[in-house]
């Protein structure tokens, strides 16, 4: 999700209240306050300031005229980070002194919105260059980024280069994609055909494939015309159309890839690393998982760049790590080393969601308002990696006992570590405290 990278922190409250309130009917705030963890006051505040003529024209059983979806839509397209990107995509704007004039805000305001953003692209090999307002990297990724983000809202990317539209029918027709899409995979591809056809018009080109499978492109007098008007070199067009071909057929982004020629030898390390990382059984509900594997790896190993989680910022730890390198290297020996790194960080980041999650026991003895109980709660689930299992009063064995009891049975002293909730300290200090002591469980249990 993009929310936390385009939107602020008062904009991602507004929209955390407007799912919870999109209900037609009376509304019990301090109930809904609660139930998402916000105060009464800030939940109050927030639920007041949502335009008013959301209200107009409310859709059945809503209370406002839009979905969540639609609205979370709408705040990122108004967001300045998006604004920004949405002009990196055109030429109109080549200048800051223009994007601060359009925007009516100061270097120094734009910088700060754009922190969480620029942290997103760096994980990307990605560098937002507001003097020329423009990204730069790998044109790989960049196309995977600008695809990414317009798909999630929606956009409309023929409005934003116009002559795409021209051009569109021809480049689709390579790939036996009919120009209007009959399957929601069809739309991700013309989505992406879209975006490739952007960049190409405004003079951004690939200039290195890795070692793909080549789309056997011939030269004719229909190639020969094609590159003359959109005014570059057969050589190009080549490279371009090769490119698409592989992001189309045979990458992890188009569920489901095409075959690729060292099919058989991926296949045998996809099965390898589920069988050495122990997924459990409730993980193979996930149908092709092994298909996306073998997607994920020839991405890695031909394209040389990673398969990117675009959900994540950071990539989670893992503790299958050293047995995701040995697989690697018993399955592909002959890979270089440097893609043996390359690979293993990102399958340990894929893999991630697919390893047996451990579970952490929680008992809660607390004599506390039930918000203050429900706020520990929240704030636990909200920075664990594990599931959690919280039980109210004490059982044994626990990995943490949270209580404002003023003593604890003997055994439970020695063997599980404890938290003393102290109800002449506030709440903030007391989660602080709780935090810093539940860090250090997760990491002794490999989180």
């Amino acid at each position: 999700m993009l929310d936390n990278v385009f939107l602020t922190p008062q904009k991602q409250r507004e929209l955390k209240v407007f799912r919870a309130t999109n209900i037609a009917g009376d509304l019990n705030l301090a109930a809904l306050a609660e139930q998402d963890g916000m105060s009464y006051v800030e939940f109050y505040r927030t639920f007041r300031s949502l335009p008013s003529e959301l209200t107009a024209d409310a859709l059945p059983d809503q209370r406002y005229s839009m979905s969540a979806s639609a609205y979370r839509q709408l705040l990122i397209k108004r967001s300045v980070p998006y604004r920004i990107i949405f002009a990196t995509f055109q030429t109109d704007t080549t200048e800051l002194g223009q994007l601060l004039e359009t925007l009516a805000i100061s270097q120094s305001t734009l910088q700060r919105r754009l922190k969480n953003l620029k942290a997103f692209l760096a994980q990307r090999d990605i560098r937002l260059d507001l003097a020329h307002v423009e990204l730069r990297g790998d044109e790989r990724q960049i196309r995977l980024f600008y695809w990414y983000l317009f798909s999630d809202v929606a956009a409309d990317i023929t409005t934003m280069v116009p002559e795409i539209t021209r051009w569109l029918t021809v480049a689709s027709k390579y790939f036996n994609i009919p120009s209007s899409a009959q399957t929601p995979r069809q739309a991700m591809q013309l989505g992406y055909i879209q975006i490739t056809l952007g960049r190409i018009l405004t003079g951004h080109m690939v200039d290195k494939l890795g070692y793909v499978q080549l789309l056997e492109v011939t030269e004719s007098i229909a190639l020969e015309s094609l590159a003359t008007e959109m005014q570059f070199s057969q050589t190009e067009l080549i490279r371009e159309l090769t490119w698409l071909n592989e992001i189309l057929r045979h990458s992890p982004y188009f569920w489901p890839p095409a075959k690729v020629a060292n099919w058989h030898t991926i296949e045998g390390l996809s099965e390898r690393l589920i069988a050495d990382l122990n997924l459990t059984s409730s993980t193979h509900y996930f149908t092709g998982l092994i298909n996306y594997l073998n997607a994920c790896i020839s991405y890695v190993i031909t394209t040389n760049l990673p398969v990117v989680i675009w959900s994540l910022m950071t990539p989670p730890t893992s503790r299958q790590t050293a047995e995701i390198k040995q697989s690697i290297r018993l399955g592909l020996p002959l890979l270089p080393e440097h893609q043996v790194q390359l690979l293993t960080n990102n399958l340990s980041l894929i893999l991630a969601p697919y390893v047996e999650v451990q579970e952490l026991t929680i008992c809660l003895w607390l004599s506390v308002d039930p918000s203050i109980h429900n706020r520990v709660i929240n704030c636990l689930k909200a920075f664990s990696p594990f599931a959690l299992k919280i039980i109210d009063g004490l059982t044994y064995p626990a990995d943490l006992i949270i209580t404002s009891q003023a003593a604890l049975p003997a055994d439970a002293l020695v063997n599980t570590p404890n938290y003393q909730w102290e109800n002449g300290k506030s709440i903030t200090k007391n989660l602080r405290d709780l935090l810093e002591l539940f860090y250090g469980i997760v990491q002794a249990k490999g989180g």
